[in-house]
């Protein structure tokens, strides 16, 4: 049975008989998009998709230590550890008191927001603001339900 996202709004009654039926939503789907950004950064950028997720993260927000970009990215210290000491050496990053980005991951943060536009754009190409609000809240409450059982 073909698995899809509703991005409809349907009664109650009807979002209960679709899980039941085991055809609203396919995790495959969800990952699919982590693939397909991943793809899309690396292609346009040549730096890895951590490094996009590390500067944007960084271009808006002062980060103080690593335990904090660590809990804002969502992933283990380890990670964060090797992925800014790749981006120091890649020129990206200052590590200090604070870490910050340099001029030059200023400057890839900013493209890595307009190829995120880009990305966004042409997925959700056709789609109505009314149906990517309804995407958005099912997200959110599977985010949420996620961090509940891990």
């Amino acid at each position: 049975m073909a698995h899809v996202i509703y991005f409809k709004l349907i009664s109650q009654q009807d979002f209960q008989e679709d899980i039941m039926q085991d055809n609203f939503l396919d995790i495959n789907q969800l990952l699919l998009i982590k693939k397909i950004y991943a793809k899309h950064m690396k292609e346009n950028s040549e730096l890895c998709s951590s490094f996009a997720v590390f500067a944007e993260i960084m271009s808006n927000k002062k980060i103080e230590s690593q335990q904090e970009l660590t809990k804002l990215v969502g992933c283990n210290k380890a990670h964060t550890s090797r992925t800014l000491l790749k981006m120091q050496l890649k020129g990206l990053v200052k590590l200090g008191k604070d870490i910050t980005l340099t001029s030059k991951g200023e400057e890839y943060a900013g493209k890595v927001k307009s190829l995120k536009q880009e990305l966004y754009d042409t997925m959700f190409d056709g789609v109505t603001e009314k149906e990517k609000e309804v995407f958005a809240r099912v997200l959110d409450k599977v985010i949420k339900n996620s961090k509940v059982v891990s």
